[in-house]
């Protein structure tokens, strides 16, 4: 009769033993897979836009740093008749933060105006894009702060001490200056969907030149999604 107790109550707790492990596997947290962009970029790596990208006239590369992407020396260039990419650079440029790649298509989020005078950057308000900005540094920058509209969704190089622009003009350089912690918001439906910043539209972020330096326009720009 004891043996025969003995067994049941082992039986009995081996049952309650596994019962209880299956509850604890229920409990383990279901991680979401990594988006899958059409160019993934592991942290810490950098990759080469001109072997990766999806399309043939993008060059420029991007780093990841932890969620935070660099995108270096970003240029396209023109499509010849021949369907093939030319040397001679576009004038605009369009780029998708979600997918880490730029596009030939104005269907972009972003669109990147690359001339001597304008270098505005522009949101795709068709596909419920907007713009906000905020003067705080980047890295602080989260999407329960307050940002000022853009009502004309862009922003470009500031002539005026009024005006709302990535960036200020030096007249003593005539250079393009990115304005310290100015922030940008990329938003989609009203809700904030990157931030971003622009920091430089020279090669390699240096102007070449004392004054009036022409190695231009490749931007700068470094960004990360709200989670």
């Amino acid at each position: 009769m004891n043996r025969l107790f003995t067994t049941a109550a082992l039986l009995c707790a081996l049952s309650l033993g596994f019962t209880s492990c299956s509850k604890d596997d229920d409990k383990v947290e279901q991680v979401e897979p990594e988006y899958q962009a059409k160019v993934m970029v592991k942290d810490g790596e950098t990759v080469d836009l001109t072997k990766v990208s999806k399309t043939i006239n993008t060059q420029g590369t991007i780093k990841r740093t932890g969620n935070t992407y660099s995108l270096r020396n970003f240029k396209q260039f023109t499509i010849g008749e021949d369907g093939k990419a030319t040397t001679t650079a576009a004038q605009t440029y369009y780029f998708d933060f979600k997918e880490n790649d730029g596009l030939q298509t104005t269907d972009a989020p972003l669109t990147l105006i690359a001339q001597q005078r304008v270098m505005d950057v522009i949101a795709n308000t068709t596909k419920s894009f907007t713009l906000s900005y905020i003067d705080k540094a980047y890295e602080t920058v989260n999407s329960a702060d307050q940002f000022v509209a853009l009502t004309d969704n862009k922003a470009g190089i500031a002539l005026t001490p009024t005006a709302i622009g990535w960036a200020g003009y030096d007249m003593t350089t005539h250079h393009v200056i990115a304005i310290k912690d100015r922030t940008f918001i990329l938003s989609k439906d009203g809700k904030p969907y990157f931030k971003f910043r622009v920091n430089s539209v020279y090669s390699n972020e240096t102007p070449n030149k004392a004054m009036a330096s022409d190695n231009y326009v490749f931007y700068s720009i470094d960004y990360q999604e709200f989670k």
